[in-house]
């Protein structure tokens, strides 16, 4: 499989911030690419956030980077390793042939109301038509739900789209987006990749349904009632009651809901889900609520986050995108990694990015971990949960 490993560079720094450093190693890469990057991306965590406009003033003036687009995130990563705690932040740059990409900064006030479609569409402006797809990074903590994703695919025509919900290290203070030269606080950032290449999308689950399939016969918004014409609690405590010893200690504290994406499927399996975290439960009611609204006749099924399954499925995704590429070169990638991913999830460190190289060797990989990843399935945007969603920049 061609992986070109010279068109991407990719470097985790440590502090202290050493403004000579970050300098020295950014004129290197002129010297490394074979031509000046197309584009480059910087993630920081918390505790680099204070140096993120000076960042991106000496990469982009030093390494001749005309765009660059980013975020705050719980994680790091760089290449074959993953920084879960270590801090400090992560600069990948990107060359590619025949190529273009644009950045832009969406404001709040533009992912919210009657008017999101027309909003983005004069944001975005002439990128809509000629992008080839997207990275997309947003701040939870101004926008607050997915409502907006079906806007942003009618307005960019359902092309890939991939990316996260910029995080913090715990108590951290407010996540933070960068576009070109600015630090933003809200709304989102969007880079459109135009020309020879685009973006092969692969989203991962961590988590196996368990128990059966249910069907939601009372819920309001996003609070849940009745699935199968019975209280939802009862029915999750019947299950847990149901399952193996095993399966019950590994599900303390580790119960999500999954809703399925796809209601024609005759039976559904990991990866069929929209992972969701059970946000509030009413034990006088039996109700339980989510982050996402539902609608009568839903069908949703228990899940557990499982560390051999979320391995089994990256791994099988993975070799499944090579066969379909058929020898079509990789440039480079970007993975958005949950937060609840990483060393808590597999108990060893660099579990995911280890997967992906041992399949694609030599492959740069930078990337951030993320609260809530995007990806597409099926033609659609869609917010995930303890996901890994992984951007291989390929040649058309």
């Amino acid at each position: 499989m061609p992986v070109a490993s010279n068109h991407s560079v990719v470097q985790h720094f440590n502090l202290p911030f050493s403004e000579a450093q970050v300098e020295a190693w950014a004129k290197e890469q002129i010297k490394v690419l074979p031509a000046e990057p197309t584009f480059g991306l910087l993630f920081c965590a918390s505790d680099g956030l204070p140096y993120a406009e000076e960042i991106l003033e000496i990469v982009r003036i030093y390494a001749h980077v005309p765009t660059m687009v980013g975020c705050s995130g719980g994680g790091l990563v760089a290449d074959s390793h993953e920084f879960e705690s270590e801090g400090g932040f992560c600069i990948a740059l990107y060359c590619f042939p025949d190529s273009r990409a644009r950045a832009v900064h969406i404001p709040e006030e533009a992912l919210e109301g009657d008017h999101v479609a027309t909003a983005l569409r004069s944001v975005l402006g002439e990128s809509v038509n000629d992008a080839n797809a997207w990275m997309l990074f947003a701040s939870s903590e101004s926008i607050g739900s997915e409502a907006w994703l079906p806007d942003w695919d009618r307005v960019t025509g359902g092309r890939v789209t991939i990316g996260g919900f910029a995080s913090s290290d715990l108590n951290a203070g407010p996540t933070c987006l960068f576009e070109n030269g600015r630090v933003h606080q809200e709304g989102a950032v969007a880079l459109s990749l135009e020309g020879s290449v685009t973006i092969e999308p692969i989203i991962s689950q961590g988590c196996r349904p368990v128990g059966s399939p249910w069907t939601v016969t009372q819920a309001e918004n996003n609070v849940i009632h009745q699935i199968g014409n019975r209280p939802i609690l009862e029915v999750l405590r019947d299950t847990l009651e149901g399952m193996s010893r095993q399966d019950q200690k590994q599900a303390r504290g580790n119960i999500f809901i999954g809703l399925v994406m796809d209601e024609y499927k005759p039976s559904f399996g990991t990866g069929d889900f929209l992972v969701r975290n059970l946000a509030a439960i009413d034990p006088k009611t039996g109700a339980v609520a989510i982050a996402t609204p539902l609608r009568i006749g839903q069908n949703l099924q228990f899940q557990i986050r499982d560390p051999n399954t979320a391995s089994v499925d990256l791994e099988e995704l993975l070799k499944k995108r090579i066969d379909e590429l058929n020898g079509r070169r990789i440039y480079g990638a970007c993975l958005c990694d949950c937060i609840g991913r990483g060393s808590s999830l597999f108990g060893v460190p660099d579990h995911d990015v280890s997967v992906i190289r041992d399949l694609m060797p030599g492959l740069s990989i930078g990337g951030v971990f993320c609260n809530g990843e995007f990806a597409p399935v099926n033609g659609r945007t869609l917010l995930h949960g303890y996901a890994a969603s992984l951007a291989l920049f390929v040649q058309i």
